[in-house]
């Protein structure tokens, strides 16, 4: 039985975007162990493609920069459709004003924080 089958999914779906293997997995199942069904991305296409073919995301964790570039164009997607995130990156950029409202975690991060912060985001949705 796999890891994450065993915790049941009561929050919906969380798009995590981040190029790291490692960290993607260690995300993913702390996140699902939260009660998250994680649909992980390793680049911007891939989280664009993702976006199309889920159903409901209700939140995302966004690497600023991924193997294909800027994670921008997926936070300008999610801000769109008005699904919060929180980015939670090792690179710092000037970031644009329409996704300043987000919260930024520096890596290392406490994942405790992330996982608070995603809830806050979600509660309080997207300005």
């Amino acid at each position: 039985m796999p890891f994450s089958s065993a915790f049941p999914a009561v929050h919906g779906s969380l798009l995590v975007v981040e190029d790291d293997a490692e960290l993607a997995g260690l995300l993913q199942n702390v996140l699902e162990m939260s009660g998250y069904d994680v649909v992980l991305a390793g680049s911007s296409a891939d989280a664009l493609a993702s976006l199309s073919g889920v159903n409901h995301i209700v939140a995302a964790v966004l690497d600023l920069a991924v193997t294909d570039g800027s994670v921008l164009p997926v936070a300008d997607r999610l801000r769109s459709t008005r699904v919060p995130y929180v980015f939670a990156s090792g690179s710092c950029c000037s970031m644009p004003e329409e996704h300043r409202w987000a919260p930024f975690f520096a890596k290392p991060f406490p994942i405790s924080a992330l996982i608070n912060a995603v809830e806050s985001c979600r509660a309080t949705g997207v300005p």
